[in-house]
């Protein structure tokens, strides 16, 4: 089976859980990163965003990517204290500021 064939996307996505900062301009906000790709990354955030916000995402393994807002979904989750609403928001990655190799590495998918 050829390579185009076994992933829809040129980069394909991986998941991956770790939490992270996401800086704007006024406000600093703790999420939960979801997946990754060389292109992009979707975080899972407490609050909606603006679509024309850039931002400043920060992961533990010294990795800051300057990004760019291209798709904001609200996700409902239920527990057994309360019911939240948070949001998964995609990010176009516009540059990595710092920690290039780890993040190389890390949006890795293997090809079998």
């Amino acid at each position: 089976m050829a390579e185009e064939q076994r992933f829809k996307r040129l980069y394909p996505r991986r998941q991956f859980s770790t939490p992270c900062q996401v800086s704007y301009f006024d406000r600093l906000i703790t999420g939960k990163i979801v997946d990754v790709s060389y292109n992009g990354v979707s975080i899972l955030l407490p609050q909606a965003v603006e679509l024309t916000e850039v931002a400043t995402v920060q992961l533990p393994e010294r990795i800051r990517l300057r990004v760019r807002p291209v798709y904001n979904q609200p996700v409902f989750t239920r527990t057994l204290l309360e019911e939240s609403a948070r949001y998964r928001v995609g990010y176009k990655i516009q540059l990595i500021e710092q920690g290039q190799r780890p993040w190389t590495k890390l949006c890795h998918v293997v090809h079998w």
